[in-house]
């Protein structure tokens, strides 16, 4: 009975993940809440709900340990994700403004379908993004000037559930200018924002989470699944030179980047001969200094 209900878990626990986070941002925006604070309250329990998680069915149980120190991780989470992101949405509205000007178009102006069911809306903007988003991925791992600053998220031997925010300000910024700028110049509706980004917290948590998960064949060729992309955190290059989408998988099938998951995981993570030093400010600042 325990070996069934352990299976059955295995099996229940990503889509029951993404199921509660889809249903509490539903129910927060029925609400009176902000509309950017809705990613936030619904993220914030669910980084608690992976960290127990990760505590009570690992995956890999030596990957418990952090690879590096707190701080950095702290430091990274606030300045790498939290900042980029926000300077990259800055960055698209501008972006949009500017084009609005350019082209003589009204502010409020919008070539959104918002006569589509929100459903449909939702699913236009995740690809919209991730058509953009992709290529950004895929080329900061080909020119060597846009890999040093996404080294960082690569560097480490343990994948955990901090690895989600492991990143560098510069990456994040791109990736998130990239992802909303197509939204936003088509001036989409606040709820298809928040729901692009719930998503992309969301996947992005449980697809570095140190948890025993299984899913099926079908589903890891359809989305960004945890099995997928911890192949593309790899330390062999034939595992991890693939699997460039974070949210869908329809580009990488396109542009046949996808490598199938042979398993769980790969047998090691990281990168070989990881050239990413261990102080904070100098990963911070290492990039800029290998550009000069």
């Amino acid at each position: 009975m325990r070996s069934f209900l352990g299976r059955l878990a295995d099996v229940l626990i990503f889509p029951a993940f993404l199921a509660c986070t889809g249903a509490g941002t539903c129910g927060l925006l029925r609400t009176r809440a902000p509309l950017w604070a809705v990613p936030l309250a619904v993220l914030a329990p669910a980084v608690a709900a992976v960290a127990v998680l990760e505590r009570l069915r690992p995956e890999r149980p030596e990957y418990r340990l952090l690879d590096q120190r707190p701080q950095n991780e702290v430091g990274h989470f606030l300045l790498g994700l939290e900042a980029g992101a926000l300077i990259g949405n800055g960055l698209a509205i501008a972006a949009a403004s500017a084009a609005a000007s350019l082209l003589g178009a009204h502010p409020e102006a919008s070539v959104w379908p918002t006569a589509w069911p929100p459903g449909l809306q939702i699913l236009l903007a995740v690809i919209l993004g991730e058509g953009v988003s992709y290529w950004q991925h895929r080329f900061a791992h080909r020119l060597r000037w846009l890999w040093g600053f996404h080294a960082l998220h690569h560097s480490g031997e343990r994948l955990n559930f901090v690895r989600a925010g492991r990143f560098h300000v510069v990456d994040t910024a791109t990736a998130a200018f990239l992802t909303y700028v197509p939204i936003t110049l088509a001036r989409a509706p606040g709820f298809v924002f928040v729901w692009v980004a719930v998503l992309a917290g969301s996947l992005g948590l449980i697809q570095h989470a140190n948890i025993r998960m299984r899913t099926p064949a079908w589903l890891d060729r359809v989305m960004c699944t945890p099995a997928v992309h911890r192949f593309h955190h790899s330390r062999r290059f034939e595992e991890s030179d693939g699997n460039f989408g974070t949210t869908v998988m329809i580009f990488d099938l396109l542009f046949r980047s996808y490598v199938r998951p042979p398993g769980a995981g790969p047998e090691g993570v990281g990168l070989e001969n990881d050239p990413v030093p261990r102080e904070f400010w100098r990963q911070v600042f290492m990039p800029f200094r290998r550009r000069g």
